[in-house]
Parts: C-alpha cells; structure tokens; sequence
C-alpha cells in the first residue's frame, strides 16, 4: 500500500513538472514569436497555455495584445476584460483595452454613474481579494490587542481609548471584509459577455419572429440578465436591453 501511494506520489509530481515545462516552453515560444511580429503564432501559443487551465492577467494581457496585432479587435476586447478583471488597476490594460473599444461600431455612452459607488468600486478593486482578507485578518488581531488592552488596562484613560478604538478597528475590519468579498464575487461573475458576431438584431422577445428594437456589432460589451433556452436577455451600458442569441457573444 505504502508503495503504491509513493508511486502515485511520484506519477502526480512528474505530471505537475512536465506541466510547468510544457507551459514554460510555450511561454516563451510565444514571446519569441511576439517580438519577431508573429502575432498569429504567438497568440496561438498562448491560447494553448489557456487550453491547459493556466490563466493570469499577464497572459490574458498577451493575449489581448496578439489578437489586437493581427486586427481580431472583438477577441482582444475578450481577453483584455479578462486581464482587467483579474488586475483592475492595471493602467496598461485599461490603456489597451480602451485602444481596442475604439475600433468597435457601437459608441455607447455609459449611464452616469453615482459618485459614491464610483468610489466605493475604486477602494475595492485597490487590493486583490487576497489582499482584503489578509487585512481584515490583522484588523481583527489588532481589534483583539485593543480588548485585551481594556479588559487588562491599568489607566482608566487607556481603557477608554483601547474601548472606541476597538469598536473603530472592528468596522474597518468589516469594510475589508466586505471588499474582499464583493471583489471575489466580481471575479466569479460570468454575466458580461462580448458580442462575437458580426451583426446581431436585438429582438424584443426571445424568439426569431420577435421585432428588431436595434442593431448591435462585434466587440460590443453586454450583459446577461437572463437566459431562456438559448436565448439570452442582454443590457447594455446605456440601459437599453433586448434578447440575442447567447451564442452570439463569448462570456467575460
């Protein structure tokens, strides 16, 4: 028995190694490639690092940056929202995919956003969600040391402090915890998607019969709010909404 858990033991490890060089192999195939402007080739090997369940900002960033080079303006829309939804606050992913919207047909203005939710959204997406839990986690120990401070104090003044300033701790401790969760329930969100096909009829009713309320085009970012049989109900960032076919758009 015992060799038989040391030889599966040893089969997992070497499929992990051969994994990690298989990876790093088209890693850097793939840069190589991108240097010497083979843009196809390099997002091809990309793509096939993606196939093997690896998947980063960096990555989803090169890949972005390939298909934008060889004019696939709709799939470097895809991957570079995939590269901001993991890391937000990256100012080249943000430049690059704001490039990539300019080659879009729809120019859809935004509906104005209340200032505090634009805020609130800015302080979230300032940390990973690792990064929230770990703060929360040494608020709660300094909230802790604060209790402890009045519970054992000798001053009376401290105790008082030690008291407020544990209250104070422990409400910053539940804002980062609600960050951290908000951030981790935005990246396991699949409800945006962008528009693959070239031309779609938004139709006021899932079904082909149902009347054309208006057209939208390749690279457009929606939203999902529903889906009946493969009908989806979509909105778009100016509030409009209407039913496409789901498989007329990748999923975020």
């Amino acid at each position: 028995m015992k060799r038989t858990y040391l030889s599966l033991f040893f089969v997992v490890w070497g499929a992990a190694l051969l994994q990690a060089q298989s990876v790093d192999s088209l890693w850097a195939k793939a840069n190589e490639a991108y240097a010497q402007a083979r843009y196809q080739e390099a997002f091809d090997h990309y793509k096939s690092i993606y196939d093997r369940g690896v998947g980063s900002a960096a990555l989803y960033y090169n890949m972005g940056n390939s298909a934008f080079k060889t004019a696939h303006y709709a799939h470097a829309i895809l991957w570079f929202e995939r590269a901001k939804r993991l890391d937000p606050q990256n100012a080249d992913i943000m430049y690059n995919l704001d490039l990539a919207n300019r080659f879009c047909l729809d120019k859809i203005t935004p509906l104005p956003e209340f200032f505090l939710h634009t805020w609130l959204r800015t302080v979230r997406d300032s940390l990973s969600a690792n990064s929230w839990a770990w703060t929360t986690l040494l608020f709660l120990i300094l909230a802790g040391l604060l209790l402890l401070t009045f519970f054992f104090g000798r001053s009376r003044i401290g105790r008082r402090w030690a008291f407020y300033g544990s209250i104070c701790v422990l409400l910053l401790a539940m804002s980062a915890f609600s960050f951290g969760w908000s951030q981790r329930e935005q990246l396991l969100r699949r409800d945006y998607a962008v528009v693959f096909a070239p031309v779609v009829a938004v139709k006021s009713a899932p079904d082909k019969q149902g009347k054309d309320l208006f057209i939208i085009h390749e690279g457009t970012k929606i939203r999902f709010l529903d889906q009946v049989g493969v009908w989806g109900r979509i909105e778009l960032a100016d509030g409009r909404q209407g039913w496409i076919e789901a498989e007329q758009a990748e999923r975020i």
